[in-house]
């Protein structure tokens, strides 16, 4: 089944505008007819008030009664009816009602401002005029007859007339303010969104040839300049990245096809001439580029899961002073090195650790490669950090050009690395083992050797910024 195709973001929020211009309008269109229709009511009970009170006033200053039916003149919308106080006799009606009867009784309504209500009678004869009228008013009138009952009424349904007038225009003119809404909003946000679909083709455009290329920035601090930062600065990430990628896998496949390439012409002298061959020197290169390759693998792999942060650690209580005199043990049993450790003290430390074994030995390792004749160690506390010193009596190195120096594949001396069994990845496993516990690693300037310097967070927390590497 075919994927539903989903609408633009210009078209979805075209169509939630314009519907919500549409309730706007519906409620705005509701309101208007009920306050004019409100309007039109109040205005139509003055008038019925007023001619009622005229009415009144005729059939008060009459100097004589009046016994025959009296037609009255029609005032605009109004018609007023007569009666005796019994409902049972018209009196006088306007003109446009002088021949209907009685058409209304009266009821008690407090509401009402006379105290009286009107109940229309609705039967054949009254049905034909009832049908006219609407809004009907009564007060009690006194007549030279007698008292009597005033009836008002609008006649001819204006109210309804104008309301169904209204209604129609409003019914015309809403879609039409709706389709002139949503070009407009079509428009407007075609011309806002215009800069992010050419920062859109942008992207695609370097994203196929250069990352080298950026996105224009617009001047401004508004919303598409600030993206328009923001992708440059991803594409920074990613330009960086990528040239990283690439020195990364040439560096790689130079640092293994070294042990291969000896390997392999090892075992090429050797099967040439079996007879003449010293088997015993070909085992130990094979073993010593083995154990070279196999360093190097290790090392990659363990980078790869860095990168990816796929690596599983725990948090447990580390005693760094434990794995300093492990280390030297390890190093007086494998080389005629001396070690110094007198001034490790107890410095434990919350971390995971195989990682910080692997810290100390990687480090350990790079000293004793350079080292002359004696490594030096130490561990203490510095407020909440924990520090851990590794000396040797090596030739030094040049401390103001030694942050390289924890890079990927980067060495001192490439040639004595190599030959030392170096992969140039230990100090950058260093490096990123210490930044995950919050600390950092760098060279010390000291007047004879080199001196490295581990630092890591008591409670072993990665900080939001960690220490630069000096």
């Amino acid at each position: 089944m075919a994927e539903k195709r989903k609408l633009s973001i210009r078209a979805r929020l075209t169509l939630i505008f314009v519907l919500a211009i549409a309730v706007i309008l519906i409620f705005t269109g509701i309101a208007l007819v009920n306050l004019v229709h409100q309007s039109l009511l109040g205005q139509a009970s003055n008038q019925i008030d007023e001619v009622m009170v005229q009415t009144q006033t005729r059939f008060a200053t009459a100097t004589k009664p009046i016994y025959r039916m009296v037609v009255l003149s029609t005032q605009g919308d109004i018609v007023v009816q007569v009666t005796n106080s019994q409902g049972t006799k018209v009196w006088a009606a306007s003109s446009a009602i002088e021949n209907a009867p009685v058409l209304a009784h009266p009821y008690p309504d407090a509401a009402a401002g006379s105290g009286l209500g009107v109940r229309f009678i609705r039967n054949t004869k009254t049905n034909p005029t009832l049908a006219e009228l609407s809004n009907g008013q009564v007060a009690s009138i006194i007549t030279k007859r007698g008292p009597g009952l005033v009836f008002g009424f609008v006649y001819g349904g204006p109210i309804q007339h104008s309301v169904r007038v209204l209604l129609a225009s409003l019914l015309i003119s809403f879609p039409l303010l709706l389709l002139m809404s949503g070009g407009l909003i079509w428009l407007g946000i075609g011309l806002a969104l215009a800069p992010v679909e050419a920062i859109r083709r942008r992207v695609d455009a370097i994203a196929a040839q250069d990352l080298t290329q950026r996105v224009p920035v617009t001047g401004g601090d508004d919303e598409i300049a600030r993206m328009a930062r923001t992708v440059n600065e991803m594409l920074d990430r990613l330009e960086a990245a990528s040239r990283f990628q690439q020195e990364f896998v040439s560096n790689a496949s130079h640092e293994l096809r070294s042990p291969l390439t000896t390997l392999l012409a090892t075992t090429e002298r050797a099967t040439g001439d079996p007879e003449g061959a010293n088997w015993p020197e070909a085992a130990e290169v094979i073993m010593r580029e083995g154990r070279r390759l196999d360093g190097i693998i290790a090392d990659l792999f363990w980078l790869a899961r860095h990168d990816e942060d796929h690596l599983d650690s725990e948090r447990v209580e580390v005693d760094f002073d434990d794995l300093l005199y492990e280390e030297a043990s390890r190093v007086r049993s494998i080389s005629e090195l001396s070690v110094d450790t007198s001034a490790v003290q107890p410095t434990r430390v919350m971390g995971d650790p195989t990682m910080f074994k692997r810290m100390i030995r990687n480090v350990v390792d790079n000293a004793m490669r350079y080292a002359q004749s004696e490594l030096r160690f130490d561990s203490h506390f510095d407020g909440e950090d924990a520090v851990v010193v590794v000396s040797d009596d090596g030739d030094g190195i040049d401390v103001s050009d030694s942050a390289r120096f924890f890079e990927r594949f980067s060495r001192a001396d490439s040639a004595r690395s190599r030959r030392s069994g170096g992969t140039g990845l230990g100090l950058a496993i260093v490096s990123e083992i210490a930044l995950r516990h919050g600390g950092s690693a760098r060279f010390v300037e000291v007047a004879n050797g080199s001196r490295i310097e581990l630092l890591v967070r008591r409670d072993g927390e990665r900080l939001d910024t960690p220490p630069a590497t000096t």
